[in-house]
C-alpha cells in the first residue's frame, strides 16, 4: 500500500513554510515532547479497522490525509468489497472513537452511509492540492547538513490531532531511533524531508523511549469527537 501512496502528486514543490513553530534547537525540543508513553503514531492508524454502525467492518486504513499544516484532514479507508462495495472511500477527522491501544477506529456513520458517498478504485483522485500523504513519508528520507542521514519511522500525533515530530532511523548506523521535531514545509520536492538541525545535535538530543507503532498510552481518546 505504501509503494502505491508514493505515486500521488501532492504538490509539495507549492507549499510554502508552515506556521507551525518548532524549535530552533533541541535542547528546547526536549523539554517541550511529551512522555513516549502518552504519545500516538500514524502507524498505529495504518491498518485498522473501520467499524460503521454497531458492529460492521466497511474498511481498514489505507493512509491518512495531512494538509499543509500536518493536520489530519481525513482517512483513506479500503473496502474489500464485503460490506460496501470495493474501493477507496474518505472518513472526516476525528473519528468517532479511536483508541490506539486498543485497536479500536468507529466512525459516526451507518455503513449505508459510508458506502454511499463517493468512492474510486485510484485513491489519489481523494487528496485535493496541498494535501500530503502520510504513508508515503514512511521510510521517506531524512537530509541533514546537505547529506542523507536517515529515514522516517513514523510520525507523532499530538492531541489536536497535528503530525507535529517523526521518528527518524539513522542510515547504515548501529543506534537508536531519533524523535525530532517536524514541519511539512521542510519535505522538498524531491520528497526528502531536509532538517534545519545538526547531526550532532539530533544524536545529542536522545534517543526515542517508546516503541513504534505500539506506543499505546491514553491519548488515543483525544481523537474523539
Amino acid at each position: 500500500m505504501k509503494q502505491l501512496h508514493r505515486l500521488i502528486p501532492l504538490c509539495a514543490a507549492a507549499l510554502p513554510l508552515t506556521a507551525m513553530a518548532a524549535p530552533e534547537n533541541l535542547s528546547d525540543w526536549q523539554n517541550q515532547r511529551s512522555d513516549p508513553s502518552t504519545a500516538w503514531t500514524i502507524t498505529q492508524l495504518l491498518g485498522d479497522d473501520v467499524i460503521a454502525g454497531e458492529n460492521t467492518e466497511v474498511g481498514e486504513v489505507a493512509d491518512v490525509i495531512l494538509d499543509a499544516q500536518g493536520n489530519i484532514q481525513s482517512l483513506l479507508v479500503y473496502s474489500n468489497g464485503n460490506a460496501v462495495e470495493r474501493g477507496f472511500y474518505t472518513t472526516e477527522w476525528p473519528v468517532k472513537l479511536f483508541e490506539p491501544k486498543d485497536v479500536l477506529l468507529s466512525i459516526d456513520q451507518q455503513p449505508s452511509e459510508f458506502g454511499n458517498q463517493q468512492s474510486t478504485l485510484s485513491p489519489q483522485e481523494l487528496f485535493g492540492q496541498n494535501q500530503f500523504s502520510a504513508s508515503a513519508m514512511l521510510g521517506m528520507g531524512v537530509q541533514v547538513e546537505d547529506s542523507a542521514y536517515a529515514e522516517i519511522e513514523d510520525l507523532v500525533v499530538n492531541d489536536q490531532g497535528q503530525v507535529t515530530s517523526a521518528i527518524i532511523d539513522p542510515d547504515g548506523m548501529e543506534t537508536d531511533n531519533y524523535w525530532i521535531p517536524t514541519e511539512m514545509g521542510w519535505v522538498n520536492p524531491d520528497w526528502i524531508l531536509v532538517l534545519p538541525y545538526s547531526q550532532s545535535d539530533i544524536e545529542q538530543s536522545g534517543s526515542y523511549q517508546g516503541n513504534i507503532g505500539n506506543s499505546g498510552g491514553n491519548s488515543g481518546s483525544s481523537g474523539s469527537s
